[in-house]
């Protein structure tokens, strides 16, 4: 609910939104909403827990571990598991103490659930005034399971399907919610305070940050513009749904992180990955052939070509922060393609490196 330590405003709740009435009034100006008739006629919404384990229950799936710790609270680290759909339900279900460290997220729809996917038709949001980025993706949560506060490079639906979720929201703001150091891993960035508990001594700017907040009831469908800080804790044991997306065309989406207020955000995640890189073998041949490098992450995280002048933007941001004059003469080996920059820590976040990270800051 509202943060008594800084100033809370509820997210706007709508119905029956046009689609040139969402992409004017909320999706251009980077203004959340909850749409609440968007899903009516999604066979979604009828799903149970028990109904998915006897439709998907023998689906494999990757469970983060150690969930109910401070670290993850923090965004600091979890551990990964493989597991049946249906053994992760069955401790959910009992409510037992791995249930109470575990959480079902980011779940891939096409690589999890295929069967499911025609239960969850394209929002007409996207059908014609945006482009699908990844997704859609399945949340599963025990009552009471709190997700770290972070940020997504992309614009986001959050749907919720079975249960309640309190959801809050910090606007595009890097000083006030304390980013974890460049280089940490996954591919959100995520911020190191505990909005239930916030440790003002440490991060007294968190005062500072406006909170925009909701309980999301099951049907209606969160608007989460890119680069805004959200934190989400579980009201209820339920499902959820989400899809990554954003602008239509070639270059609109990246050409709109070069302007505010994304820059800021978007130049801090980029770096988060050229630091996530920096220790690899690779690194150098990354460097060496930068500006192709660029242009291939793009079109794989995006599905957009970024251009000449972005580009060059990119290897200046890159060069000033490793304090480098030039790049590297190009190292071409054999293929085609150049290095690839990965996002690296996906399903693991090394606890140790990031011990590492911050007694050498």
């Amino acid at each position: 609910m509202a943060l008594s330590c800084c100033q809370s405003d509820e997210i706007l709740r709508v119905s029956n939104l046009s689609e040139k009435e969402f992409l004017d009034e909320y999706f251009l100006k980077a203004r959340p909403v909850i749409i609440t008739d968007a899903t009516e006629d999604w066979p979604a919404r009828s799903w149970t827990i028990p109904d998915l384990v006897d439709k998907v229950g023998e689906n494999e799936v990757w469970v983060r571990g150690k969930t109910n710790q401070e670290d993850y609270r923090v965004g600091k680290t979890y551990t990964i598991r493989r597991d049946s759909f249906s053994k992760y339900c069955e401790d959910l279900i009992k409510g037992n103490a791995r249930a109470r460290s575990s959480y079902l997220a980011v779940a891939s729809m096409q690589q999890a659930f295929p069967q499911l996917l025609d239960d969850v038709p394209m929002p007409k949001y996207l059908q014609n005034y945006g482009k699908l980025h990844l997704g859609p993706y399945m949340w599963v949560a025990l009552k009471g399971h709190y997700e770290f506060c972070h940020f997504d490079p992309d614009d986001n639906f959050l749907i919720m399907i079975q249960g309640r979720k309190q959801v809050r929201l910090f606007g595009i703001d890097l000083d006030s919610l304390y980013p974890n150091p460049l280089g940490s891993h996954g591919k959100t960035i995520q911020s190191r305070v505990n909005c239930d508990s916030p440790d003002f001594e440490t991060f007294p700017k968190f005062s500072n940050a406006l909170c925009q907040y909701c309980v999301l009831e099951p049907g209606e469908m969160l608007f989460i513009p890119a680069f805004v800080w959200h934190q989400v804790t579980a009201l209820d044991t339920g499902i959820s749904l989400n899809m990554f997306y954003g602008d239509p065309g070639d270059n609109v989406f990246i050409s709109k992180m070069f302007r505010e207020p994304y820059r800021q955000h978007f130049h801090y995640w980029f770096l988060n990955i050229i630091e996530q890189n920096r220790d690899q073998q690779s690194f150098q041949k990354i460097l060496s052939r930068l500006p192709e490098v660029c242009g291939h992450f793009f079109v794989k995280q995006w599905h957009e070509v970024p251009s000449e002048a972005q580009v060059s933007t990119l290897v200046s941001l890159v060069k000033n922060h490793l304090k480098i004059a030039e790049l590297p003469e190009p190292i071409v080996t054999e293929g085609k393609f150049p290095p690839v920059l990965k996002i690296r820590g996906l399903l693991h976040r090394d606890g140790n490196k990031k011990k590492k990270q911050e007694e050498s800051s």
